[in-house]
């Protein structure tokens, strides 16, 4: 049998104890235990080990030659355990090390304007922020924290809420529904010009509520892009018809650039949450970063800014 699995590590912290103590009662007093259970330990662990480490005598103590290349790795083991002890306690205390964020695209430029106060508060912090639209395995890539549109079903997750939900309605410039016409039943959007911020394989599908009623609608849509920004610039260059938060085609609307299409007709809502780890302790940097985005990240939120404008 592989020694390695029965090895008591806290065996090998005592042996390297007493050598460096050159006694074994005096090891016993400094744990509170009986002279009896430390030697009965060292001996446990040269069975596991199958040889001699210590030569015991009433006087003294002689580490074997077995012993004294053992003790010469375990030592430096049991040192190097001490010093990542130290390194992580200093982390939960100080923070220091790297942050892996992943947040939207449509979010990247609010989301790094507050890691910039951030980094300027932590000196000792570094921060990957990546971009991205796609729902990623949290876990298994590694990020430490996550600003995602809609919150994840994951128990391995924390998911603080940072905006409110918001709606997604529908909206053409007057530009296009003077040439196209404006459709007048959710049926008709499949002959018109849609502009989509998700397809599969050159359709998208666009989830509707009218008062209690659900329906979805797919579409070919003329032009695909993965980012609401640029989706919108499309609706008002006259593309098409556009899903689009409400927030950001308030003033368009008012300035009629853009008109709603479907009065009645609802995308879905959903606000944007901040997720983090459920499940072990966060290094100082994490659980300050967290902190960070929960107490900034709201005041950026586009329903918040549009309506004190339009105020």
């Amino acid at each position: 049998m592989d020694a390695r699995i029965n090895l008591d590590l806290n065996d090998v912290a005592l042996f390297v104890r007493v050598v460096q103590a050159r006694s074994f009662s005096a090891v016993a007093r400094e744990r509170g235990v009986p002279g009896s259970t430390v030697s009965r330990r060292i001996a446990r662990l040269e069975s596991v080990l199958g040889i001699r480490l210590l030569e015991r005598t009433t006087r003294r103590l002689r580490l074997t030659d077995a012993g004294q290349a053992y003790f010469a790795h375990a030592e430096r083991a049991v040192d190097d355990v001490w010093q990542g002890t130290d390194r992580v306690r200093e982390l939960r205390k100080e923070p220091r090390g790297r942050v892996r964020v992943l947040a939207p695209i449509v979010l990247g430029a609010s989301v790094a304007n507050v890691i910039y106060t951030y980094l300027a508060k932590h000196p000792g912090v570094s921060i990957d922020l990546e971009l991205d639209e796609r729902r990623m395995d949290l876990l298994a890539e590694g990020f430490d924290i996550a600003i995602l549109k809609g919150k994840a079903d994951s128990g391995d997750f924390v998911a603080r809420a940072l905006w409110r939900s918001t709606r997604k309605l529908l909206y053409a410039s007057p530009r296009y529904l003077e040439a196209r016409g404006a459709p007048r039943r959710v049926e008709d959007l499949a002959r018109h010009d849609c502009i989509a911020t998700r397809a599969t394989e050159g359709f998208a599908t666009w989830t509707l509520y009218q008062g209690r009623s659900k329906r979805r609608v797919t579409v070919a849509p003329r032009f695909y892009v993965n980012e609401f920004s640029a989706a919108h610039g499309a609706a008002l260059a006259g593309v098409g018809i556009a899903m689009l938060p409400e927030v950001r085609c308030l003033e368009d609307v008012a300035e009629e650039r853009l008109v709603r299409v479907l009065d009645g007709v609802e995308g879905e809502s959903g606000g944007v949450y901040l997720l983090y780890r459920a499940h072990g302790s966060l290094t100082a940097a994490v659980r300050t970063c967290i902190d960070h985005f929960l107490a900034e990240l709201p005041s950026t939120d586009p329903s918040r800014v549009a309506h004190q404008r339009r105020a």
